[in-house]
């Protein structure tokens, strides 16, 4: 989520087969709700979407299924439905085990944050409008249909950005060979 942006349940639905390690992409269609403990559509039309994978997630994601593969075969069991968070013992890993899992690893590194799988999605958005991401290009990889939800989550980034770009343009048009 740290990585991509997806919303918890998005991030559960998603298998080996929805990753494109060619392309360096992964394809969201679907959620697990943990309500109805089933695969649904996703939360909007927008939903749907192809997210780039950087190089140091796509070498944890071969790793993981290496490791996954391995486990799974030394216990004689198969991962139908190519989950890639697959707990064989458990099911689907709850938003409450992440978030718990999340804090105890925090914890451990002696890091002092409340860092939550919403939280990450969070990360993951700022970070790019920090980086002078595109707002557009932002809400469509996050799923947003329009940047309305980002202006109202991201607002005070959205200045800090906007005062670079502010600065950015004094300097090009303060330039003595402009115009």
């Amino acid at each position: 989520m740290l990585q991509t942006g997806f919303r918890f349940g998005e991030a559960m639905a998603i298998t080996w087969d929805d990753i494109d390690f060619e392309r360096n992409s992964i394809y969201t269609y679907r959620r697990y709700s943990s309500i109805k403990k089933d695969f649904t559509k996703p939360k909007t039309r927008t939903s749907i979407r192809r997210v780039p994978v950087s190089h140091d997630l796509k070498e944890l994601l071969l790793e993981l299924k290496f490791q996954q593969e391995r486990m799974l075969k030394g216990l004689h069991i198969k991962n139908t439905d190519q989950l890639i968070f697959y707990d064989y013992r458990f099911g689907m890993i709850s938003n409450n085990a992440v978030n718990k899992f999340l804090a105890s690893s925090l914890e451990k590194l002696e890091i002092e944050s409340k860092m939550s799988s919403t939280g990450a999605r969070h990360t993951y958005g700022s970070y790019l409008l920090a980086n002078g991401v595109d707002i557009w290009a932002v809400a469509k990889l996050m799923g947003h249909k329009d940047i309305k939800q980002l202006i109202e989550t991201y607002g005070h980034l959205l200045l800090e950005v906007e005062e670079k770009e502010n600065d950015q343009l004094l300097k090009i048009l303060n330039n003595k060979g402009s115009f």
